[in-house]
């Protein structure tokens, strides 16, 4: 491995043909991969980009996924799993191929009792709280969203949401390795430092991303608020459930149009 004064290593996969890596981990050729890719752990919101894809071809690797077009634009999508370590793989793999725009989605929980169940959020950052992203570079290295990404991606919200009582919400989150270890006191105080939200996998996204010279944003759905009583364990009521599936619905166009103007 070829290091730097900076910390980061710059060559951390064995020289030869990147499709090597490219068929085990996302299960195609390197250039099978679009420019634009979406990332999600969920099979659920895969299965509904696939829907609204044409000219579909699926992969079969450890992060399955495939590639298709809408509108006439080529893009990719794959499931990055739950966590950081194989999020944070997931991008680094991807410098090796034509990928330059990475927009990850997912569930988050909120942090501030005024975020409700079904809105969305941005983060513009994250707190490096996940262990996978320091194996790449110090924890000083700023875990941020893409600017020109971060503002393509506002106004598609925009556009689809102008019409419903969801909110976007933008702004920094927490990245944790375990919801399991979340405890009263740990989430005051990130709420009381005015973090929007807590998960497991953007500031390792953004990390290796903004390392590597690729573009990166995330969506998330609000899934859970434990500050109000709604834990993730906490069954929803009949409203936040609706609010859930409306926010889901919409943001499946949203990603679909965001992909024809990146």
């Amino acid at each position: 491995m070829d290091g730097n004064s900076s910390g980061v290593q710059l060559t951390m996969m064995p020289e030869g043909d990147p499709s090597e890596f490219t068929r085990i981990l996302y299960g195609c050729e390197a250039h099978e991969i679009a420019e634009v890719v979406l990332l999600t752990p969920m099979d659920s919101t895969l299965e509904a980009l696939k829907l609204k894809a044409e000219e579909v071809k699926e992969f079969k690797g450890f992060s399955h996924g495939f590639s298709g077009t809408y509108g006439g634009k080529k893009f990719s999508v794959f499931n990055s799993r739950i966590g950081s370590p194989v999020a944070s793989d997931c991008v680094y793999y991807l410098r090796f191929t034509p990928c330059r725009s990475v927009v990850y989605t997912g569930l988050i929980g909120s942090l501030q009792p005024s975020i409700r169940i079904g809105d969305i959020i941005v983060p513009t950052a994250a707190l490096r709280g996940e262990g996978a992203s320091k194996y790449f570079i110090d924890e000083e290295y700023p875990a941020v969203a893409d600017f020109g990404l971060l503002k393509t991606l506002s106004s598609t919200l925009e556009d689809v949401y102008v019409d419903h009582d969801i909110k976007t919400h933008y702004g920094p989150i927490y990245t944790t390795d375990s919801f399991a270890a979340e405890t009263e006191e740990f989430l005051e105080l990130w709420r009381s430092r005015n973090l929007l939200g807590i998960e497991m996998e953007t500031s390792a996204i953004y990390t290796i991303a903004g390392l590597y010279g690729i573009k990166a944003a995330s969506v998330h759905i609000v899934s859970d608020n434990p500050g109000v009583k709604k834990s993730f364990f906490d069954p929803l009521s009949e409203e936040d459930e609706e609010r859930r599936r409306i926010c889901n619905e919409l943001l499946m166009d949203a990603l679909v149009k965001l992909v024809g103007r990146i």
